[in-house]
């Protein structure tokens, strides 16, 4: 296969002080040693967000945000000092998913919480999170828990999603993970010759494989093997958005319910 090398410099990491924040941060220390990359935390204040239920005095919120933005900025800096983790701490204010998309036009991957403070209805994420998935310019890691242990990924294909495929194998190569290509087969569809393709390319980059064709719902397959990966890659088209990939909303359903954090990662 003509492999795409893939950089793994700048490692962006939005924090609000949520547990799942926190676990996200672990799991991007992780990450910035193993790939020996920069974290770049990043608080955002939502100046829109601030005097949305009419506030008095919008001013005293702001510096309060202020004052918690710079405390969890100085909080993660030291624990990736402890680390040995190179990092930057980034103070901003306006529409969080806006600075969040802007910046990742500079940075290789996006690590980010979908819960966060606000918490998380059953099988829906909040609208920063979604707004910053389907406008983000880098892959975006989405996790509600983290786990530092990255040995298997699973790699779910409808189609040969170039970039995904790339991913994966740079992101193996760089851990030493093994990687498991899977299609479902639907009715009037096989897709084994496709799967058998794609496995085969991925051994030939050097990488261990397995490729694997099962039968059912396709999001309940990918659900159903998420708590024996630790890391799920999903291939989406760049035109679409959350609700018509891979029949409809099927993306947020695995990025809200899989047992193992999930990385999106959008075709050009």
């Amino acid at each position: 296969m003509t492999e795409k090398q893939m950089k793994f410099d700048k490692v962006l990491m939005p924090i609000d002080g949520s547990a799942s924040s926190n676990a996200a941060i672990d799991l991007a220390l992780h990450s910035a040693m193993e790939f020996s990359a920069t974290l770049v935390f990043v608080f955002v204040i939502d100046m829109p967000g601030l005097n949305k239920f009419g506030t008095v005095d919008p001013t005293q919120d702001y510096y309060k945000a202020k004052i918690e933005g710079t405390m969890l900025l100085e909080n993660a800096a030291k624990l990736a000092e402890r680390k040995g983790a190179k990092h930057e701490e980034v103070l901003a204010e306006g529409i969080p998913w806006e600075i969040l998309n802007e910046m990742s036009k500079e940075a290789d991957l996006m690590i980010m919480s979908i819960t966060g403070k606000s918490g998380m209805r059953s099988g829906r994420i909040g609208s920063t999170a979604k707004k910053v998935i389907e406008g983000s310019y880098c892959p975006v890691l989405t996790l509600k828990s983290a786990s530092s242990r990255l040995e298997k990924v699973l790699l779910p294909v409808y189609e040969e999603n170039r970039p995904a495929i790339d991913y994966a194998v740079q992101t193996a190569k760089r851990s030493g993970t093994s990687i498991t290509v899977l299609s479902v087969k639907e009715k009037g569809n096989d897709p084994q010759p496709m799967v058998d393709r794609i496995a085969a390319e991925i051994r030939g980059a050097g990488v261990e494989c397995d490729g694997t064709v099962l039968e059912g719902d396709p999001v309940e397959t990918i659900l159903g093997l998420s708590g024996k990966y630790d890391l799920i890659i999903v291939g989406v088209d760049k035109r679409s958005s959350l609700q018509s990939i891979l029949h409809g909303g099927a993306t947020e359903r695995i990025i809200t319910m899989a047992s193992c954090p999930v990385t999106v990662i959008r075709d050009a």
